[in-house]
């Protein structure tokens, strides 16, 4: 399969489908007696994406599921690494309460957007669909940025970079140059810069089918006003 269609069937990005199926008539001739502007075809196979699992429109739903998942899951690790920090004395440590308060923020943020992008796909509005594609964008670029800042502690061994991660509680204040983790708190840090990864990938994916989505609907609105503006003369003549 051609590079181009597999990506295609992965992610549901479409080219103009087909109001009609073409259909051969007498001596083989094609009838296609729709513009090519207003052609759509709704069950074309252009608007599955998930590996031509889903239509794009329940891809896109599953996508707001799984998106909320991730979502309680950082929230509930958030507040355990907080809760963690405290009872460890560091109460002059203020880190653990900014990113616990920059993760409450983003996380109200990216539900409020799925909230919006579940009206859209619902009621097949697709501007709604736009700023979540915008914050999936700025969190794809915010998950590979903390993968650079997991490397970069690795190698160094930096406090402030271990901070910024917020994947782990630990003893020494930031004000420290660097620190030797335990074990157990290296390995958490690493499962943690795992799932960052993990989401990193995910972002961009999701992207695509929520992107894809955005497309479908378009069209499917172009389409529609079309239908409108053809039906309502009919209807008036029909009445008469």
């Amino acid at each position: 399969m051609p590079f181009n269609r597999l990506y295609s069937r992965m992610n549901g990005i479409s080219v103009r489908s087909l109001l009609v199926r073409d259909q051969p008539q007498n001596n083989s001739v094609v009838v296609d007696a729709v513009p090519k502007t207003i052609q759509f075809d709704e069950s074309s196979d252009d608007y599955r994406c998930l590996c031509g699992c889903f239509h794009v429109k329940t891809g896109c739903l599953l996508v707001a599921g799984v998106e909320l998942l991730l979502a309680l899951f950082f929230l509930i690790h958030c507040l355990l690494v907080y809760l963690q920090q405290n009872t460890q004395g560091n109460s002059n440590d203020g880190l653990p309460l900014a990113s616990l308060i920059a993760t409450l923020c983003g996380l109200g943020l990216g539900v409020f957007t799925l909230f919006l992008l579940g009206i859209g796909v619902v009621n097949h509005r697709p501007a709604l669909l736009v700023p979540h594609m915008i914050l999936q964008a700025i969190a794809a670029v915010c998950f590979f940025l903390l993968l650079v800042c997991s490397l970069v502690a690795e190698a160094t061994e930096s406090t402030v970079f271990y901070r910024l991660l917020n994947a782990a509680p630990f003893e020494p204040h930031p004000s420290w140059n660097t620190v030797a983790l335990s074990s157990e708190t290296k390995a958490r840090i690493y499962a943690i810069s795992f799932i960052y990864a993990i989401c990193a990938i995910l972002m961009i994916w999701f992207l695509c089918v929520v992107y894809a989505c955005y497309k479908y609907l378009v069209e499917r609105r172009v389409y529609m006003k079309y239908c409108l503006a053809f039906s309502t003369p009919m209807k008036t003549l029909s009445a008469r």
